[in-house]
């Protein structure tokens, strides 16, 4: 009995082709659940401190519905620069809060540490937070206790020592980010999700 060898070849060929997806397929299992979505109060409010809005040395606003804010300090080259109550929330029920931070590239240029600095309605500090060590994001806090009430925070930047320009910036020379988690089951703080 006589081979052709193309047709042993072709042959060949369309089994490869066939037997190499079951190969190198992957396995998948899929699992299907359904996720219903209500709304409920938001634990905490944001509104623009009394010290929030000061001609050339700090300006905040709230972003959407009470639930952002955008900061922007002008820092100088002092020891610290303080940015008392600059930031109002509201407690609505007892809560957990805690602070993440992320940098950009430069701010350990001109950041050398940050904190926030959180108070009651009577101006009784509650806790210090650092935010920034060594010109970096300090992992999540520990988180903070507060009963229903009204809030302040205040920010504490200590700059790089002599690093910042003698001329005023017109434009934001570092940003850092700053979220606060309000934890309404319990006292873990929980980093921030890559996103």
């Amino acid at each position: 009995m006589r081979f052709d060898k193309k047709k042993i070849l072709g042959i060949s060929a369309l089994l490869v082709a066939l037997i190499t997806p079951l190969v190198m397929a992957d396995v998948i299992y899929f699992y299907t659940g359904t996720i219903n979505v209500a709304t409920t109060t938001p634990p905490l409010t944001l509104a623009v401190g009394p010290n929030g809005n000061e001609n050339d040395y700090i300006s905040t606003s709230i972003t959407g519905y009470d639930y952002g804010f955008i900061t922007t300090v002008n820092i100088t080259n002092s020891t610290y620069d303080y940015y008392y109550q600059f930031l109002e929330i509201t407690a609505k029920s007892n809560v957990y809060i805690y602070f993440n931070t992320s940098t950009s590239s430069n701010t350990s240029t001109y950041i050398d540490n940050a904190w926030i600095v959180v108070q009651n309605s009577k101006g009784t500090i509650v806790s210090v937070v650092p935010i920034i060590s060594a010109g970096k994001a300090v992992a999540p806090s520990s988180s903070i206790s507060l009963s229903s009430g009204t809030y302040y925070l205040s920010l504490i930047i200590q700059p790089v020592q002599n690093s910042l320009p003698e001329t005023p910036s017109k434009t934001p020379i570092t940003t850092f980010y700053v979220s606060i988690g309000a934890n309404v089951v319990s006292s873990t703080a929980v980093p921030l999700p890559p996103l």
